[in-house]
């Protein structure tokens, strides 16, 4: 499925073939693609930045390790490397997600009708379209601003994990990961906000009628 293009006209009827028969559109948009300062200053900055000072910390210690012992070449040379993948995961945390969103915006197109949410993509030369019901919606909220984000669905899974050491029986872990989907960067999201909790609460009274 193509992005719609960029002129309202050809916008809209690029949206409507490829509507279900009887949704009404009631907005679309492209969203700004550019990056912004705030994009780096959010909650997952201060983990990101002491995972890189840590990933840092390792490999200068276990290289220090390295020069102190036998001129061997052996596995202790090989330390120091370990900390390469958690320095770049870290750096990709504090810096690399912000571009990566902004990458992703640029080659999206957003569009709301009476009955759901659209998300067209075209990353990479791969096009790809996603509906979400108003129906199903579980998690609206507003970031409000000149260029804001309207969240619609939070999707939470959950890992269990066993671990097995010899000193102790075994111990299971559970994490938990959460991904936010809505309409990112766009103009005016407080209308948009209003618009879909209108929709939700037609779609809650037509459902309980």
């Amino acid at each position: 499925m193509p992005i719609p293009p960029k002129h309202s006209n050809e916008c809209d009827q690029g949206w409507r073939a490829v509507l279900p028969h009887g949704e009404r559109l009631l907005w679309h948009c492209r969203p700004n693609g550019g990056v912004q300062i705030s994009d780096f200053f959010t909650p997952r900055l201060p983990f990101a930045l002491v995972f890189t000072a840590f990933a840092i910390f390792w490999m200068a210690a276990t290289s220090q390790m390295a020069q102190m012992g036998p001129a061997s070449g052996g596995a202790l040379d090989l330390f120091p490397l370990l900390g390469l993948s958690f320095m770049f995961v870290g750096l990709y945390m504090a810096f690399g997600i912000p571009f990566w969103d902004a990458y992703e915006r640029r080659h999206s197109s957003y569009a709301l009708t009476d009955e759901a949410a659209y998300i067209a993509m075209d990353l990479f030369g791969r096009r790809s379209l996603k509906r979400f019901p108003i129906s199903d919606m579980n998690a609206l909220e507003l970031e409000d601003g000149p260029q804001g984000t309207v969240w619609f669905n939070r999707d939470v899974q959950v890992y269990r994990k066993t671990s097995s050491y010899r000193t102790t029986n075994s111990v299971r872990q559970t994490y938990t990961t959460t991904t936010r989907t809505g309409f990112k960067g766009i103009d005016a999201p407080r209308t948009i906000y209003q618009m879909i909790l209108g929709q939700m609460h037609r779609s809650h009274h037509a459902t309980s009628s």
